[in-house]
């Protein structure tokens, strides 16, 4: 049976678009992994998720960053953490990322989204002096640190054209790219931006999640958080 989890990026309040993409899933009963911005994130957040742990819902928060900001230069080269960035920079932002989720949030599983995927072997080597257990984006690294887990994600959701704006969502790739992850070893992460989908978009994504659903219930595949797939250190 394969592993997948849903990843929901650049969260920072409970707007109507996120409450629409959470309430869909939630009531379908698959559980949701939320990349939140720490420098973007507010009370309104911390308190989604205050009444959601009461509830026992299947939705935790994950560190996306520090503020999303962009250091390349280059719209098509795009990363907060990355070459442009020395180590004691990275581990400086990481650090203040942990600290403000720690202080909205209460800890959070050890896992980092890197905003637009990109980071280096610094930002490796930061996350595991800063005691992070994984880090989820769509290109695997050459080389991980010993303890450092890798989340990847294998199936896109949204669409974009060159000037970067959504395109409509299109089913039949959806379910064709999650049927060729079924056939990959290990979890695969199927991500979303839920600020892009529009209400053409959320229809197609509503499908979307019935078919995930009807996967979970035919034994092909299973849902998780991410916190289920990263191991604790031995003590």
């Amino acid at each position: 049976m394969k592993t997948f989890f849903l990843r929901c990026d650049d969260v920072v309040r409970p707007d109507r678009a996120f409450l629409r993409v959470f309430g869909l899933l939630a009531g379908l009963g698959l559980p949701l992994s939320c990349a939140v911005i720490p420098a973007g994130a507010g009370k309104a957040l911390a308190a989604f998720f205050r009444r959601q742990k009461a509830l026992g819902a299947g939705v935790e928060a994950l560190q996306h960053g520090l503020s999303h900001s962009e250091h390349s230069g280059n719209r098509y080269l795009k990363h907060e953490f990355g070459p442009s960035r020395v180590y004691g920079e990275q581990l400086a932002d990481l650090a203040e990322g942990k600290k403000l989720l720690a202080r909205l949030l209460g800890p959070v599983p050890p896992v980092f989204v890197p905003p637009f995927h990109a980071y280096n072997s610094d930002t490796l080597r930061a996350l595991r002096a800063l005691g992070f257990l994984a880090i989820s984006a769509s290109r695997r690294p050459e080389r991980l640190p010993r303890g450092l887990a890798f989340l990847p994600t294998r199936v896109t959701v949204n669409e974009y054209d060159l000037r970067l704006r959504p395109r409509p969502l299109d089913l039949n790739l959806l379910k064709a790219r999650t049927l060729a992850a079924i056939k990959e070893k290990g979890p695969a992460g199927i991500y979303f931006h839920h600020a892009d989908l529009n209400a053409e978009n959320f229809r197609v994504f509503s499908a979307y999640a019935a078919f995930l659903k009807d996967l979970a219930g035919r034994g092909l595949a299973r849902f998780a958080l991410c916190s289920e797939l990263i191991k604790k250190p031995a003590r």
